[in-house]
């Protein structure tokens, strides 16, 4: 939905480049104006209309990734013990090791505050 705009901004500005010879040169020759436009104008218009759809999905690809990295699964209680078993948002794994009681969890919430802070940065 982020991406539209760029996407129809691209289609609009590839569809205004295409000369207004071809239009008239087909409309000239006896082509309907749907033959116009498929024929003519989409052909000339789609390396520009591509072009605006593939940089908008790599915008949106750009803006999803910190939230991928950052935002696993909602919530899970346990403390993961290896990489590949499931964790948690890492805003929620802070609050949690910062309301433990126990002393070793101060250096995981700092570190991990840390790495918020540079990541988000």
């Amino acid at each position: 939905l982020m991406t539209l705009p760029t996407i129809i901004i691209a289609a609009r500005a590839a569809l205004r480049a295409v000369p207004p010879s071809i239009r008239e040169a087909a409309l000239g020759v006896g082509a309907t104006p749907i033959q116009t436009v498929f024929h003519h104008i989409a052909p000339l218009a789609l390396p520009g209309m591509l072009t605006g759809a593939i940089v908008g999905m790599a915008r949106a690809l750009g803006e999803t990734a910190p939230l991928l990295m950052i935002g696993m699964v909602a919530f899970i209680v346990d403390i993961p013990s290896s990489v590949v078993e499931p964790a948690t948002a890492l805003p929620v794994q802070i609050f949690l090791w910062a309301d433990s009681p126990e002393r070793a969890f101060l250096e995981k919430t700092s570190a991990a505050i840390i790495v918020l802070i540079v990541f988000l940065i």
